[in-house]
């Protein structure tokens, strides 16, 4: 290994005599104990916090030094130590800012950014100072520029109101006027609509005895129509009564044709009848000679027989039916008793979604991620399982609080992939895109399957000591996530014991540092430098995740019942099946006494039908005889009947003719009336509507009239009112009076229409009321006002000169701050981007300005990241990303400050606790690597422990730091002995 290592006690140390930022090694790899002791290293070697420190033999008091040396305490860029790690993250954009300036840039640069922010807050204030002092200037010169005019608008408003009663004036002899003159074109309408409504009077006089002789003429025209009408309804009622006559007739003589034919068919229809019955009478008789009073009889007794035989098969019946129910009743109990085991057998199963109730209360974003995924798992490659708190089953629930002593809440709320690509899309998702905050481990197929993590030691061989199982045994999940407790937690070599455990913990074998008793968790330390062992105690607490388990036991009994009640029903169900082939047997041999009954019974009833069918058929016979009949005769009788018809329609046909002549006549005068009716009526209507048309006239030319004289005697009341109205505001003088002429010459000056004076009445009262009367304190105060406005002119003019002042200043301190730190930002982000690019990651930092670049205070350092492909550069957070990706984000940082640092060294402590294995390495290479180039500052690097076959550099000094009481001083040490003993150990463990 390269570099060289030094081993020393903490006292040692503290007494060193080579200060390790004075010539020393470009990194200092220091590795010793966790807690108390590094931090002990680190103040008593870099800072002497709680005294003075006795460095290069002679006293220096801390204050001094650490300015002489440009130790920056406080700023996180150059110490940071393992518990403030996560508040680099936390420091804003400015605070970053000014911690870098101080770390990287010349001392004036951290100056000018403060004098900047200073000038620029100075400014701020003094703008607001000149804008306060400036608009108290504005106000007071607008007062007094009111007051100036106070005299003025008091004359200029008494000209003005008197101007507004002369306007009244004229306008209301202007109204009279008005008056005047519409009364006099009223006189002039009244006169004309008089005339008017006397013509249209003239016209509607004649109208109603033009219209009485019209409505005469079409009542005389009506009733000889109505006569017309009667004789005509008269005459068509004759022809009617003629026609159905004839009609009559008519059917008749089909009647009499068709009742001959049907006379005649029905006489073959009986002859064919009669013979057919003949055949049967006979075939009847001879079906009952073969029957004799010994047949039926004997029938009888066999049917008396077969129906006892079916009563004593249906009280079989009835036995095995009531049978048959008690045992259907039985089956129903224990159908129901299944059901309630079974759902007592789905409630202590049931698990899953009494966890997920408890994630949804608990964690929302979890619950919402596993919803979502729930409905999304077909765009993933490979199964991902939700959190280990609903995949995890507890055999036993009062085991719960093993589990989850052992995985930590991070895990227990993990999601599981077993892609890796699947794993950086599902972060993707809910973190960057969905905004949520979840954990996501890998346990693929490139891991130990779970079938090889097997006990060190078997059980059986731990129970004198009280311990019954492993942690592994007590749950069951899927594989991928039992491989993952066993690869990260060992749960395959953590054993649980009872109470006896407890008292007996010391005999535990020391392979064994973590373990459990009934209500105690231990664990084991064993220290590697005085061999000395230190046992934790606590107790356990209990479960919260994995509370709601199924227990096993309850499920054992639930199932075994379910089991014995399964038998019984199956014994149920044969015993019916049983009952039931019985009644089958009973009721097929039931079914042949019925036929034979039957049968017997059709024999029997043959013999009653037929003597009753001989019988019936024989008075059908003679009824059929009985209307027997002559088919010449009744042929002969239709044709005499229907000759005399046949006369009797000639006759009727020709008074039909006559009749239909007559009736012709009296349609035709009917038309005639009905035509000169038409023309009447029509003449009437047309009379009508012209007389309704005058009559609207004239009542309208009256109405007219009438509206006009009212209008007329209310416009002289109005004109006498506004006589004696204008004539009051003139004094009691008229125009006819001389000495109105003083008032027409004034009212030439005005309008000439009522429009005009009215706009000017108002607009002289606007001008007269936006005045008002002045008074001596009115004045006192505008003196006053004018001396100040003279001070604040004054002061306005000194502050604006502090302004520019101010200006040019920031200027100038801008043009030395500004473009150096610009040079410096793009140099770092620079170097960051390169270290982070060796990482397979991309990084960035920028320079943050605000919204107004004049703002220093706003001034500050962005860095973003991007650690997967597929994701965009995102700033450096708590919440975007995880421990580990801002350790390392936060070590490439401090790094990338090495080459172009101003400060003496850079302090670490353990910030590779947070990196897996691989971010580890590299970040160590870009360390050594960074580091031993020229000009970059010293690097130390406090570690409980490093990573093997690291690569060292020759400017490495690994020191290790003995603590404890039983350390030997670096005196008593002998490398090549310690060397030597190693070398044995190595070729032993081979």
């Amino acid at each position: 290994m390269d570099g060289s290592i030094v081993r020393i006690t903490l006292q040692d140390f503290m007494t060193y005599k080579k200060v390790v930022f004075d010539a020393g090694p470009n990194i200092n790899l220091i590795i010793g104990p966790n807690g108390a002791g590094k931090s002990t290293i680190v103040c008593a070697m870099l800072l002497g916090l709680g005294g003075k420190p006795k460095l290069l033999g002679r006293t220096v008091a801390v204050e001094d030094l650490v300015s002489k040396l440009n130790i920056q305490v406080y700023n996180l860029c150059q110490f940071l130590p393992q518990d403030r790690v996560a508040d680099f993250s936390k420091m804003n954009p400015q605070q970053l800012l000014e911690n870098t300036e101080r770390c990287i840039g010349p001392a004036e640069m951290f100056e000018h950014h403060t004098q900047l922010k200073e000038l620029h807050k100075q400014q701020v204030e003094l703008e607001h100072q000149l804008k306060n002092v400036s608009g108290r200037l504005q106000s007071e010169k607008k007062i007094n520029s009111r007051v100036e005019v106070e005299m003025v608008n008091m004359m200029e408003k008494k000209t003005l109101l008197q101007k507004v009663e002369e306007l009244k004036q004229k306008r209301a002899w202007l109204l009279h006027n008005s008056m005047q003159s519409r009364v006099m074109k009223m006189k002039v309408d009244k006169k004309n609509a008089t005339k008017y409504s006397a013509m249209h009077e003239k016209r509607y006089e004649p109208m109603e005895r033009i219209i009485e002789a019209a409505k005469a003429k079409v009542k005389e025209t009506e009733r000889s129509l109505g006569a017309v009408n009667a004789e005509a309804k008269r005459k068509l009622a004759a022809l009617t009564d003629m026609l159905e006559s004839i009609e009559k007739t008519e059917d008749l003589i089909k009647e009499n044709r068709q009742d001959c034919e049907r006379k005649i068919q029905a006489e073959q229809l009986r002859q064919k009848e009669v013979s057919y019955l003949l055949q049967q009478i006979n075939k009847l008789q001879n079906d009952l000679k073969g029957s004799t009073k010994e047949s039926v009889n004997a029938l009888r007794t066999e049917l008396d027989v077969v129906k006892k035989q079916m009563n004593e098969k249906t009280d079989c019946i009835s036995r095995l039916r009531h049978e048959r129910e008690k045992h259907r009743s039985d089956l129903e109990n224990i159908t129901h008793k299944i059901g309630l085991q079974k759902e007592e057998q789905r409630k202590i199963q049931d698990v899953a979604n009494q966890r997920l109730e408890l994630l949804r209360r608990k964690h929302k974003d979890v619950y919402d991620a596993v919803m979502s995924l729930r409905e999304n798992k077909n765009k993933f490659h490979h199964h991902i399982y939700d959190p280990m708190m609903l995949e995890i089953n507890v055999t036993n629930p009062s085991d719960a609080k093993y589990i989850e002593k052992m995985i930590p809440h991070r895990d227990l709320l993990a999601f599981t992939c077993e892609d890796k690509e699947d794993m950086n899309s599902l972060v993707s998702i809910f973190r960057d895109q969905k905004n949520l905050k979840i954990n996501v481990v890998h346990s693929g197929s490139e891991h130990r399957p779970f079938s090889s993590f097997k006990p060190n030691v078997p059980i059986s061989n731990l129970r004198h000591l009280g311990f019954y199982t492993y942690v592994v045994d007590m749950i069951t999940a899927p594989e991928p996530i039992m491989k993952y407790l066993c690869r990260m937690y060992h749960i395959h070599n953590i054993p649980v014991g009872d109470s006896s455990t407890f008292t007996c913990s010391d005999q535990v074998p020391g392979s064994f540092n973590y373990f459990f008793s009934d209500k105690h968790v231990f664990q084991v330390r064993c220290s590697k430098y005085s061999g000395e062992k230190s046992t934790n105690t606590s107790e356990i607490p209990d479960p919260f995740y994995l509370a709601i388990s199924t227990n096993v036991q309850l499920l054992q009994q639930v199932q075994d019942k379910l089991i014995d009640l399964n038998g019984q029903k199956q014994q149920k169900i044969s015993t019916l099946e049983d009952i039931q082939k019985q009644m089958h047997q009973i009721e097929v041999e039931m079914e042949e006494m019925r036929s034979r009954k039957h049968s017997l019974m059709e024999r029997m009833e043959q013999l009653r039908t037929v003597e009753v069918k001989l019988s019936a058929k024989q008075r059908q016979w003679e009824n059929l005889e009985q209307e027997k009949l002559d088919p010449e005769l009744e042929k002969a009788k239709c044709r005499a009947d229907n000759q005399l018809l046949v006369l009797k329609l000639t006759d009727q046909n020709v008074q039909m003719i006559k009749l239909f002549n007559h009736y012709d006549q009296s349609l035709i005068e009917n038309q005639i009336l009905h035509q000169e009716l038409e023309n009447v009526r029509n003449e009437t209507t047309k009379r009508e509507m012209e007389s309704r048309h005058l009559l609207q006239k004239w009542n309208e030319a009256k109405m007219m009239a009438l509206n006009i004289e009212e209008k007329l005697h209310e416009a002289e009341i109005e004109l006498k009112r506004l006589f004696e109205e204008a004539k009051a505001m003139t004094g009691g003088v008229s125009p006819d009076d001389v000495e109105f002429e003083k008032f027409r010459s004034v009212f030439l000056g005005f309008g000439n229409t009522e429009e005009e004076v009215n706009r000017e009445i108002q607009e002289t009262k606007a001008k007269a009321d936006c005045l008002r009367d002045a008074n001596e304190m009115v004045i006192q105060d505008y003196e006053a006002r004018k001396s100040q406005i003279v001070s604040l002119t004054a002061d306005i003019q000194i502050r604006e000169k502090e302004s520019e002042t101010l200006k040019e200043e920031m200027a100038r301190i801008s043009g030395l701050w500004l473009p150096p730190l610009r040079k410096l930002m793009s140099q770092f982000n620079k170097k960051y981007g390169e270290c982070f690019a060796r990482l397979g990651c991309v990084g960035e930092v920028t320079l943050f300005t605000g919204d107004d670049e004049k703002d220093y205070e706003q001034y500050g350092l962005n860095i973003k990241v991007k650690f997967r492909d597929g994701e965009q550069l995102q700033e450096l957070t708590q919440r975007l990303q995880s421990g580990g990706e801002r350790a390392v984000a936060t070590a490439i940082y401090l790094i990338s400050l090495q080459e172009i640092t101003h400060v003496p060294f850079c302090c670490v402590d353990e910030i590779n606790q947070g990196m897996d294995a691989i971010n580890e390495r590299m970040i160590f290479e870009l360390m050594v690597t960074t580091s031993k180039r020229i000009g970059s500052a010293q690097y130390f690097f406090l570690t409980p422990k490093l990573l093997p076959s690291l690569l060292y550099d020759h400017t490495v000094v690994v020191r290790c730091i003995m603590n404890g009481a039983g350390a030997l001083s670096s005196d008593d040490w002998n490398i090549s002995d310690i060397l030597r003993k190693k070398a044995r150990l190595s070729r032993k463990q081979l």
